[in-house]
């Protein structure tokens, strides 16, 4: 028990003591209820109840805080970090907070077969997959899937994103590195940074293949999720950029059965209006399933609909969405989602005091 105390401690949780187990927040997804997890301490079996997710082993709730689905590497963690703590006795080293970093020149090791991404976007030139400095990766974890380092403020590659470039069984994604510190690709290009101070907006995207397609087409003030989640480190850097205007354009997931982008992009809306002014944020998602299926013209549009977008009628429709959803919780369980029904209560207030 005390180890595994110490190993959430030192990933960040604050843990909340309830006898047989252990209360806190969902730090992996970006949540703040302090209630959503309960972690048992004897065998660190838990449950996001927010989510109603079944109960898990500890080794699923390391992968997704560290943002690593390597099973081995996972549970080379738990064994390094435990072993560490028998050792030293000092829980405050954070070591599982320590981020592996690279020197850039590690780079070198990708080759430049910018044709083997162009087969999956052709739109996307060879110039711009430059400027991302990425390249193909012929060995390791990364193996036969073209990579894009993550660089942070000092020059260093703290992660990598990996697209599969050769049909074989395995995500189309994967990314090596703890996503919830990366801020992609600010730090990558100074074309970045300037872009969103001259703009003083931003455009918020799933994943680099949306991120590459919208930089492609002159749109150089976006940041990626890597997900439909934003984590509290991403939010709080956000704050700080100055903007008047942050799109929220997650993937609009209309073939299926579940829109996880639509629903994705409210409960980040509901997460940013803890940090950032309500009228600031835009929902503004492509038109069809992601940025990669859009042609040149249509996402000349995408940009004209975000500079002229409305906010009441984006505001409407974050309603529309998070009703549906809130519904969707009340006929799951009993007395639904309190933490989101409180989100948009607080959203349905602010659009009242604004509009009505």
């Amino acid at each position: 028990m005390h180890n595994i105390q110490e190993i959430l401690q030192n990933l960040g949780y604050k843990l909340k003591d309830c006898g047989a187990y252990w209360q806190t927040n969902a730090l992996y997804r970006g949540g703040d209820n302090p209630t959503a997890l309960q972690i048992y301490k004897d065998s660190g079996v838990w449950k996001d109840f927010v989510e109603d997710t079944m109960y898990l082993p500890i080794d699923a709730l390391i992968e997704q805080t560290i943002g690593c689905k390597d099973s081995v590497e996972v549970k080379k963690y738990l064994t390094n970090a435990r072993n560490l703590i028998n050792k030293t006795h000092q829980p405050k080293k954070h070591l599982l907070n320590e981020e592996k970093s690279y020197s850039i020149t590690c780079l070198q090791k990708l080759l430049p077969q910018y044709d083997l991404y162009q087969k999956i976007n052709p739109k996307i030139s060879e110039k711009t997959l430059k400027i991302f400095k990425s390249g193909l990766a012929t060995s390791g974890k990364m193996y036969r899937r073209f990579v894009f380092p993550i660089v942070r403020s000092d020059g260093r590659v703290h992660g990598f994103s990996g697209r599969k470039a050769v049909d074989f069984d395995a995500p189309k994604w994967i990314h090596m590195g703890k996503k919830n510190t990366w801020f992609y690709p600010y730090h990558l290009d100074r074309s970045v940074p300037s872009a969103i101070e001259s703009s003083k907006s931003v455009h918020i995207v799933e994943s680099i293949g949306d991120c590459l397609s919208l930089y492609q087409e002159g749109i150089h003030n976006s940041l990626v999720s890597f997900g439909v989640s934003l984590s509290p480190k991403f939010v709080s850097r956000l704050s700080t950029l100055g903007l008047e205007r942050i799109y929220i354009s997650f993937n609009n997931d209309f073939d299926s059965e579940k829109n996880a982008g639509f629903e994705g992009a409210v409960k980040s809306i509901f997460k940013l209006l803890e940090s950032v002014d309500f009228e600031m944020i835009f929902f503004v998602p492509p038109h069809e399933n992601d940025f990669g299926e859009m042609s040149s013209e249509d996402i000349k549009l995408y940009k004209t609909r975000c500079e002229s977008h409305d906010h009441k009628s984006s505001c409407e429709a974050v309603i529309s969405i998070a009703q549906n959803m809130h519904n969707a919780y009340a006929e799951k369980r009993q007395g639904g989602n309190k933490a989101f029904a409180k989100s948009l209560a607080k959203f349905k207030k602010l659009y009242k005091f604004h509009y009505d």
